[in-house]
């Protein structure tokens, strides 16, 4: 079973276990080398699926999404949808649902505001058994996941009920919960979920 995968904004994340052959577009505002997305366009007009392709694409997520042809059996979105601003949400929710069929599959990881915000209400108790000598180290992560830094800000708000408010809302796709403290780069404060395209 071979796959088609839009990885975006991953920078080097590469999506999750892959099928076998895959043929992935990372795309990202950050890449140094840039795979023509005219040419990467045709390829995946064209793949045969008889081997594993990778390429990356320097480009605004939304600005590739209005112009490929191209569909995707998965959209991964790992760690960059909590940049996306609430005003912006219903048009890229849009654009994401531009590149899939029914029956595809978008791959979404989180920060889960609902475990961060308990963090935040049992600070006092959690310093108090630990000492404030772990609050640097506390502090730096909730700050990071809350706030991120001012020149890449996070946008959106994230827990369970509004991955499925948001991504249900227009009835283009249906939410499965994978995880709601999802292990991910070191850190088990994470949302997963699955938003499974249902209808054109």
């Amino acid at each position: 079973m071979c796959e088609k995968i839009l990885n975006i904004a991953g920078g080097k994340i590469p999506p999750l276990n892959p099928k076998d052959p895959a043929f992935i577009v990372n795309i990202d505002t950050m890449f140094y080398r840039n795979h023509d997305p005219a040419d990467v366009e045709q390829q995946g007009l064209t793949w045969n699926q008889s081997h594993n392709v990778m390429y990356d694409v320097r480009s605004d997520a939304f600005e590739f999404m209005e112009r490929t042809v191209l569909s995707f059996d998965r959209v991964c979105i790992y760690r960059f949808l909590e940049h996306v601003s609430f005003t912006q949400l219903p048009y890229f929710i849009y654009l994401v649902s531009t590149v899939t069929k029914v029956g595809d599959n978008v791959d979404v990881i989180v920060p889960n505001y609902e475990i961060l915000a308990n963090m935040i209400l049992e600070e006092a108790q959690f310093f108090e058994e630990n000492n404030m000598a772990v609050f640097p180290e506390h502090n730096i992560l909730l700050t990071t996941e809350l706030l991120n830094e001012p020149s890449c800000p996070h946008a959106s708000i994230w827990t369970p009920a509004r991955a499925k408010y948001f991504w249900e809302l227009e009835g283009r796709f249906n939410v499965t919960i994978d995880s709601t403290a999802f292990e991910f780069d070191g850190r088990d404060l994470y949302l997963r979920f699955f938003a499974t395209r249902t209808r054109t």
